[in-house]
């Protein structure tokens, strides 16, 4: 499965996040410390997208109700057996890469 070019890390904001759709998913990437991670977009409690939410620290936090998760593993420090989806990055100089399976 390829890697596939999404953003520049430029584009992502410090502290936010930046929505891309691959195959048909929606992506958030979040930027920490200068490496960018990619989590599925959606929270699992009500659907918010978490590309609109805030990143302080490790912990990605979605704008409707909080909800937090890691973004480096998509787990929650709240719930141990809520996660969210993480996907493999890849960055050349600015440019990031993202690589999302055919099947979740």
């Amino acid at each position: 499965m390829p890697f596939v070019p999404v953003a520049k890390v430029t584009d992502i904001p410090p502290g936010s996040g930046l929505l891309v759709e691959m195959k048909e998913r929606d992506i958030a990437l979040f930027c920490l410390d200068g490496i960018v991670y990619a989590t599925s977009d959606l929270c699992p409690h009500q659907g918010a997208s978490l590309s609109t939410g805030t990143l302080k620290g490790e912990k990605i936090i979605c704008p409707w109700h909080q909800w937090c998760f890691n973004v480096k593993d998509g787990s929650s420090p709240l719930n141990p057996r809520l996660k969210i989806k993480t996907y493999e990055v890849k960055q050349e100089g600015d440019q990031v890469f993202v690589m999302v399976p055919d099947s979740d």
